[in-house]
């Protein structure tokens, strides 16, 4: 660790497990102490780590943890997780914990003790079980139950031990007897949970002199420090790390920046998150900023635009143009229209405030602050929405001048668009689905008060919607929006009217098939067997 000081931390845990971890956290680092039980403490625990080992009310769960955070604090609280959980990725989130992992290694948890310690925050969860574990997870049962029975005299003779050393003596030789069988005791209680440990137990000992495994989890979050420079360090790394796995598709609608190739896809998307970073840290590097920091940011958006298209088409690449050798950094500039405004980004001061001045962020009816792993998450959502957006404005642009400039779509677009009737079809294809998304889509949305935002996850664009309050935005429809918003207004208000009908037409098809045509069958037949009857006694 960094400090010289020893760090105790207090581990809450099943026995075996616990046992396991103790000896491994102590072997870490001889400036760690791990205690199994709070009488064992010294002085305050630098970090209480809880092995929670099933998780299925939120509820119980938040209320030990309130008390936990509460009894030890200001010491960050570190909650490990069972493989497998009933409660989703959001519902853990909610716990509030500094560390929540999910099923670790002893590597990810020596990682995030030391994370922890540094004011830092760790997030892993949804990690899929090992198959290797599955299996072995067939002999736990035996392995537990002898291990359990010799743990079990080991502590009885400890106790022993202890209660003996507790009592007043001057015999020199009775004391070191006793210390010198305590410490014989402990030395076969390690080497009893190294051997012949339960099979999860000594899987996690075996892992810690192994070499690292790559391991997925959906929710992976390490948070270096406190404060949004930390915050913004890390959503910069994921962000880099999604662009770079690709611009996938998995909302069912056509984008324009999937007409650049797959390297054009990238360079744009980093160009422009490597223009935010230098603004963002430039804000965050002042002293003291203007109250018209948002201003600013708008009146900077253009500039983004164009040193993006700069570093996607090359400061000196050139290209034939009518017959001219013309650079395409500059044509692209002079042609292109870069003040186009997407009305559906959210306001840029929903990020940049908690960003740069570090205000809390409300996420879902609860006020966190900057450093929380929701409002990372949060942040993230919208970063990614700008990037995507803006990007989608700058390729349609460049989609709209390849059309006029045949040699540039061989530089800037997929091979299949190179073809005039594929790049005419895609354009159509554009224009048909942003007419339908601003005058029918976009009035049902701001009516139910929704707004649709873009996200990269695992290298494929997906589309989020959030509840906000978007009333301004309807006011502000123009007449053939206003009345598909009518349309649906009248749908809900008719709607409960056409169901009661439906239910008087049900009930009353029901009293006729039943009460009228049911009897008059029943009496047609009936006439039938008395004329039978009649038939067979002549």
């Amino acid at each position: 660790m960094i400090e010289d000081a020893p760090k105790q931390v207090l581990l809450i845990a099943p026995d075996l497990l616990g046992e396991s971890l103790s000896i491994q956290l102590n072997s870490y680092d001889s400036n760690l102490q791990v205690f199994l039980k709070k009488e064992e403490l010294t002085q305050h625990p630098s970090l209480v780590i809880w092995s929670v080992e099933s998780l299925e009310i939120e509820s119980i769960t938040m209320n030990e943890i309130m008390l936990l955070k509460d009894k030890w604090k200001p010491s960050p609280l570190l909650l490990l997780l069972p493989a497998r959980t009933s409660l989703n990725p959001n519902e853990i989130l909610n716990c509030e914990c500094e560390g929540i992992l999910q099923n670790p290694d002893i590597h990810l948890l020596k990682e995030t003790i030391t994370n922890l310690f540094n004011g830092g925050r760790v997030v892993r969860l949804n990690e899929p079980l090992k198959k290797d574990y599955e299996k072995l997870s067939i002999l736990h049962s035996l392995g537990n139950g002898l291990l359990a029975n010799s743990l079990e005299s080991i502590s009885k003779e400890l106790n022993s031990l202890n209660l003996l050393s507790t009592v007043k003596s001057n015999n020199l030789l009775r004391s070191l007897v006793i210390n010198g069988r305590r410490r014989e005791i402990k030395s076969a209680k390690a080497l009893l949970l190294r051997i012949w440990a339960p099979i999860h137990i000594s899987y996690i000992l075996n892992n810690s002199n192994k070499p690292k495994e790559t391991r997925y989890y959906s929710t992976n979050i390490t948070i270096p420090g406190r404060g949004s420079k930390a915050v913004w360090s890390q959503i910069l790394e994921r962000t880099g790390q999604s662009i770079k796995s690709g611009i996938g598709n998995n909302t069912g609608s056509i984008f324009a920046i999937q007409a650049l190739n797959e390297e054009n896809q990238r360079v744009l998307l980093s160009a422009l998150l490597h223009q935010i970073d230098n603004i963002i840290s430039n804000f965050q590097k002042r002293d003291k900023l203007n109250d018209n920091y948002v201003e600013e940011w708008i009146s900077l958006e253009n500039e983004i635009r164009k040193q993006a298209i700069r570093q996607l088409s090359g400061s000196y690449t050139r290209l034939m143009k009518n017959g001219k050798i013309t650079s395409i950094a500059d044509q692209l500039l002079e042609t292109i229209d870069l003040n186009e405004v997407d009305e559906e980004l959210p306001r840029p001061s929903l990020m940049l405030d908690t960003l740069v001045l570090e205000k809390p962020l409300l996420v879902e009816g609860s006020i966190l602050s900057s450093d929380d792993p929701r409002s990372l998450l949060k942040l993230e959502t919208l970063i990614m929405n700008w990037l995507i957006r803006t990007g989608e404005l700058i390729s349609s642009e460049l989609i709209s001048l390849c059309s006029e400039w045949p040699e540039l779509r061989e530089y800037l677009l997929a091979p299949a668009l190179v073809s005039t009737r594929e790049l005419e079809r895609l354009r159509n294809q554009l224009n048909s689905q942003r007419r339908w998304h601003h005058l029918i889509e976009l009035p049902i949305q701001l009516y139910e008060s929704k707004r649709e935002l873009f996200t990269l996850n695992n290298g494929k664009i997906d589309s989020v919607l959030i509840n906000e309050a978007r009333d301004n935005d309807l006011k502000r429809l123009d007449w053939w929006q206003k009345q598909i918003t009518l349309l649906v207004e009248a749908r809900d208000a008719l709607s409960p009217q056409l169901q009661s009908l439906l239910k008087y037409i049900g009930d009353l098809m029901v009293v006729l098939l039943t009460n009228v045509l049911g009897r008059a069958i029943g009496l047609v037949g009936k006439g039938i067997a008395q004329g039978m009857g009649r038939t067979i006694s002549r």
